[in-house]
């Protein structure tokens, strides 16, 4: 099936993506100190993911090669978007960054590059996290300093887009719009959130064409994947008189997802109908397994079962959906 299934994971990946948005955040966020030595201009994006797969709900990441002091080294961007702040995520973190040192070690020269890990956290209430290892460790200001060798160093950056933090937003037009998206998407009162969506909508206005509908195209799949509230109406609505003079696009958009719905409709209507005879024909043997590869098949597939299904063996089901 073609729907998100993480819209976080799909809007964060797009926009952080972007070369020219992870760079632009980077020189605006990273401390001045790291910033001095991190040569953007190096700046390429690796493909692989090291999250859990049960984490996956609430996490994404991305890491980025670049050089460091004059050497190979990453910055690893973790995006946290569950409903409730893990204090534990740190160790979710170093988890990370030790797969990544066992994908990138270096075993001729018998290296380990730098990874700077930062954390972008979008949750209503302020991040209240603890941010450095050595913290959790209990009783560790009555440890003697010979037993604090023992103790892994190592701490995180954290970039609060909660409301209540305050953190302020700089950066180019794009990287701007892209956080506050982050930031307001999860704001409870609708009211407060069609405000802000409003400035967003002043602030993109002047924006090249491509990246305009890039842009608009990706933050209402966003919000309408994430918010139960609000509707393309309401965005729309909302945009009229702002973006008088580009309403095309968001029509455009709108066009879109009304399609894509209705193929929507017709897809679930069909994997039920599917899923309805498969049960009375295999009984038991329909394991859930099954059902849910059955839920997630593309339109293709789907139709290839039901248009067979009275001959269809247990064995064929299995492999056409494989």
């Amino acid at each position: 099936m073609s729907d998100i299934t993480n819209p976080h994971d799909a809007f964060f990946k797009l926009m952080f993506g972007d070369i020219e948005v992870a760079q632009d955040f980077l020189q605006n966020y990273l401390p001045t100190e790291i910033a001095k030595v991190v040569d953007l201009k190096y700046l390429t994006k690796e493909n692989n993911s090291y999250i859990d797969e049960q984490f996956k709900e609430s996490f994404t990441d991305m890491l980025y090669k670049t050089k460091i002091n004059g050497e190979d080294g990453y910055i690893y961007f973790l995006f946290e978007h569950k409903s409730y702040q893990d204090p534990l995520v740190i160790l979710q973190l170093l988890k990370y960054i030790v797969r990544i040192w066992e994908e990138k070690y270096d075993r001729k020269g018998n290296r380990l590059p730098i990874v700077i890990p930062m954390v972008i956290y979008h949750g209503e209430s302020r991040w209240n996290v603890q941010t450095k290892l050595m913290k959790l460790i209990k009783g560790i200001d009555k440890l003697p300093e010979e037993m604090k060798k023992y103790i892994p160093t190592y701490e995180y950056e954290v970039y609060d887009l909660s409301a209540s933090a305050q953190m302020g937003i700089v950066g180019m037009a794009l990287t701007k719009a892209v956080l506050e998206v982050m930031r307001v998407v999860v704001i409870a009162d609708n009211e407060k959130f069609r405000e802000w969506l409003r400035k967003i909508f002043k602030e993109i206005k002047d924006f090249p064409e491509d990246k305009f509908e890039r842009f608009i195209d990706a933050s209402i799949r966003y919000i309408l994947s994430v918010r139960e509230d609000v509707s393309i109406e309401i965005i729309e609505k909302e945009a009229k008189e702002i973006l008088s003079g580009r309403s095309e696009a968001i029509m455009s958009v709108a066009e879109k997802l009304r399609n894509e719905g209705e193929a929507k409709g017709r897809l679930e209507g069909k994997i039920e109908f599917v899923l309805k005879n498969l049960s009375k024909k295999f009984g038991e043997d329909l394991t859930d397994e099954l059902k849910g590869k059955i839920q997630k098949a593309d339109e293709k597939t789907i139709d290839c079962i039901g248009e067979n299904l009275l001959d269809i063996t247990l064995e064929q089901l299995k492999e056409a959906l494989k």
